[in-house]
């Protein structure tokens, strides 16, 4: 798992389109807020509403990031630099799916 953020609350995202950023706010355990900060968006999909437990890469490449791939290139190159990034939630599901060039976790 990239990050661990075990008993956080979800409390909201949003996606900026002009510099393709998409920002997933939380509560942690020891009610700090943070946030997950995925840079080069080219693709989010959300799953679910419960508890968001931790953020790992996608296990193998899915309809979604191939999708995501296909609306961001002609032609998809073998080194695009794009990854598939998977919150999950407590039962380890996905809870919010996003394509994009790098992640921050900012406390």
């Amino acid at each position: 798992m990239l990050v661990d953020f075990f008993d956080s609350e979800y409390l909201s995202q949003q996606y900026s389109d002009q510099d393709d950023k998409y920002i997933v706010c939380l509560t942690l355990w020891n009610n700090k807020p943070a946030k997950i900060v995925f840079d080069g968006v080219i693709g989010v999909c959300a799953f679910s509403n419960t508890c968001p437990i931790g953020l790992r890469y996608e296990a193998s490449p899915s309809h979604f990031f191939q999708d995501a791939l296909t609306s961001a290139f002609e032609k998809i190159p073998e080194q695009h630099g794009y990854m598939c990034y998977e919150i999950i939630d407590v039962n380890e599901e996905p809870f919010i799916k996003v394509v994009a060039k790098g992640y921050e976790f900012l406390e």
